[in-house]
């Protein structure tokens, strides 16, 4: 029983250590929400995590680290130099996508091309550098590929110099952290132009798409990629005290989920390594807290409207018991100015009793007065006043003649021969 105690106890130490690779990659939540993805440590090139690392898909923009890369390279060997005059053609000027802002014809210092591809990721800068490099694209490309094959690339193949959609033309997680592995260890200097946050040319300025820049400690590089085919790529390292890590992450399904990723892969990397890291439940970038912070902030938002809206309902009803108790006031004020009303009425009635119509003001003027005219009642009155004096003229007459006539009858009636006078005459 004593013999069996001590293999066991070395069996069991040998199943944990078995064990350490798959709680290392349970501290990533076993899954990351992208296409693939894989992380190194660049000290050793152990790999901490992967995910689908060998999944063939679009590199995108990730493609200008493999030509930076050749850039710096002819840089190293003296074929070209960082105040060569680039002169920039008609096809480079047309290229479409993200630019730096070329236009035909310029003679642009290969330092500013080299920043337009590397923070800018200008397309056109790569057309620009490779047709000055090669003398054109295709010749450039097809070096892209032998390069590829030196740096073990095996899953990758290269169509254009810059990543726009070119069919054939894919890489893997796996092969970009080689590439991306190599051009940093190689060319460390490149660095200080991929930490840059915004680079402005000519008179428009660009910020880098590389959001975990200043942002998630110790992120100093690397580059950004997307196309449709593939998503939101990227290549991220961040170095803490003396470890260095790299994370990819490809094929995600927007810009934020992009970095959101690679900032959680590379915090669980410092924490396997033993460098210092931060708590993934701190992490600024992770979806989940996000999510919390703004339900958070929106239910307390939503609370201070609450308290806000019963802040008001309160002084809505606080308002409306001291409008009931203030009710019969404001019925004093009221009575009092309707009585002010009514007595400068009377007052305006009394002035405007000999005063004539016509030299009434506006506000003095009988009720039947408007615009110094008589109105229709005026009128009415006027004719009626008319009417009667005809009808007692035309009376008066009437009587006058009806006096005649009973004076003729009566003269008639005196006077026998005279209806036979009349009669005769008329004869």
């Amino acid at each position: 029983m004593k013999r069996k105690m001590p293999f066991l106890f070395v069996l069991l130490l040998f199943s944990f250590c078995l064990l350490i690779p798959q709680i290392a990659q349970a501290s990533v939540n076993r899954r990351v929400n992208a296409r693939s993805a894989i992380l190194l440590d660049m000290g050793n090139g152990s790999v901490l995590f992967e995910q689908n690392a060998d999944y063939l898909i679009a590199p995108a923009s990730l493609t200008k680290i493999l030509t930076l890369y050749m850039v710096f390279e002819a840089i190293e060997q003296g074929r070209v130099s960082l105040t060569d005059k680039v002169v920039v053609s008609r096809r480079a000027a047309s290229a479409g996508g993200s630019r730096m802002g070329l236009k035909a014809g310029e003679r642009v210092p290969m330092e500013e091309i080299i920043k337009g591809m590397a923070v800018v990721s200008g397309n056109d800068a790569c057309v620009a550098a490779a047709e000055h490099i090669s003398g054109s694209v295709e010749r450039f490309v097809g070096k892209m590929n032998v390069k590829a094959r030196e740096l073990g690339m095996t899953g990758s193949h290269f169509m254009t110099p810059n990543g726009l959609p070119a069919d054939g033309q894919v890489t893997t997680a796996r092969d970009i952290a080689r590439l991306s592995v190599a051009y940093i260890h190689r060319f460390p200097e490149a660095l200080a132009i991929h930490s840059m946050q915004s680079y402005a040319y000519g008179r428009r300025s660009h910020h880098n798409a590389n959001r975990l820049l200043g942002k998630c400690p110790g992120v100093d590089g690397l580059k950004t990629g997307f196309v449709c085919s593939s998503g939101y790529n990227i290549s991220a390292t961040a170095r803490r005290s003396n470890t260095r890590i790299l994370a990819v992450v490809l094929g995600a399904h927007n810009p934020w989920v992009r970095c959101s990723e690679a900032a959680r892969l590379i915090e669980v990397g410092f924490r396997e390594t033993g460098g210092p890291y931060n708590d993934l439940k701190t992490i600024a970038f992770t979806k989940a807290a996000k999510r919390r912070t703004a339900s958070a902030g929106g239910t307390r938002h939503a609370g201070g409207v609450q308290r806000a809206r019963a802040k008001g309902a309160g002084k809505h009803s606080s308002m409306a018991a001291s409008g009931r108790t203030k009710l019969s006031a404001s019925k004093k004020l009221a009575l009092n100015d309707k009585k002010k009303i009514n007595n400068a009425d009377k007052k305006s009635k009394a002035k405007n009793a000999n005063t004539p119509w016509r030299l009434a003001s506006v506000k003095n003027k009988p009720a039947g007065v408007v615009s110094g005219k008589k109105s229709a009642g005026v009128k009415h009155a006027a004719a009626t006043a008319k009417t009667d004096r005809n009808n007692k003229v035309k009376s008066a007459k009437y009587n006058r003649e009806q006096a005649k006539t009973a004076a003729k009858k009566k003269n008639n009636k005196a006077v026998p021969h005279a209806r036979g006078l009349k009669k005769g005459a008329n004869g």
